[in-house]
């Protein structure tokens, strides 16, 4: 059954909203992002290019992976990702900028790894919202569900270790090129072993009666 389109609206915004906020509070604790982010933060230090501009051309090639994915794709969907994308990075940007002041990474460590940890699972919480909502994506967890219906069906765990391959391969060859790992901690290995549980807990226990809505077209 469909959910109308206004409570739809409501959770894509609330999603959002929370996916910034955890990315952001994953990032000023230093303790580990999710792998998405560390393959930014790792590109953005050996680039020298300002860390919203990497997540922006990420956000663009993945869609682009996502175009060749689907059996059927609409303008309404490729636009509606490419602005998700736009504003998306300047959402984070602006979230850290707030959070920085606070001086998070001057706390204790182990206080951190729990910031970090809060943060990817806000992230994972705000993905299912949206992910369900289905009006638009930000392209990397589009490409989750694109690998979900196609090749591991009911499995949103499996298809999420496969859409890491890529963030994992850019950290490794930013490591080998710099001779250090950047923004991967505890943070992130808990992310790459727990972000496809949680998301799909989180669709099952977390409103319910928000279904996994069809995509919009035109």
């Amino acid at each position: 059954m469909q959910n109308k389109f206004l409570t739809r609206l409501l959770f894509f915004f609330l999603g959002l909203l929370l996916v910034a906020v955890g990315n952001a509070l994953s990032i000023v604790s230093g303790a580990g992002n999710g792998l998405w982010t560390a393959a930014a933060l790792g590109l953005a230090l050996v680039t020298k290019i300002p860390l919203a501009v990497v997540l922006f051309l990420i956000g663009i090639m993945i869609l682009a992976v996502n175009v060749f994915l689907a059996k059927h794709w609409s303008w309404l969907t490729v636009i509606g990702e490419f602005l998700f994308v736009l504003f998306f990075s300047q959402l984070i940007h602006l979230f850290v900028n707030f959070l920085l002041p606070l001086n998070i990474a001057a706390v204790n460590y182990w206080l951190r790894v729990l910031l970090a940890i809060g943060g990817i699972t806000i992230v994972c919480l705000g993905t299912s919202f949206y992910q369900r909502a289905n009006l638009w994506m930000y392209p990397t967890d589009s490409l989750t569900v694109l690998l979900t219906l196609r090749f591991f069906p009911r499995n949103v765990a499996r298809a999420q270790l496969v859409a890491f391959l890529m963030p994992v391969l850019i950290i490794a060859v930013v490591g080998l090129s710099t001779q250090q790992v950047i923004g991967v901690q505890v943070g992130t290995v808990f992310s790459l072993l727990c972000n496809g549980l949680l998301i799909a807990f989180f669709n099952r226990h977390i409103c319910p009666s928000l279904t996994s809505n069809q995509a919009l077209s035109f």
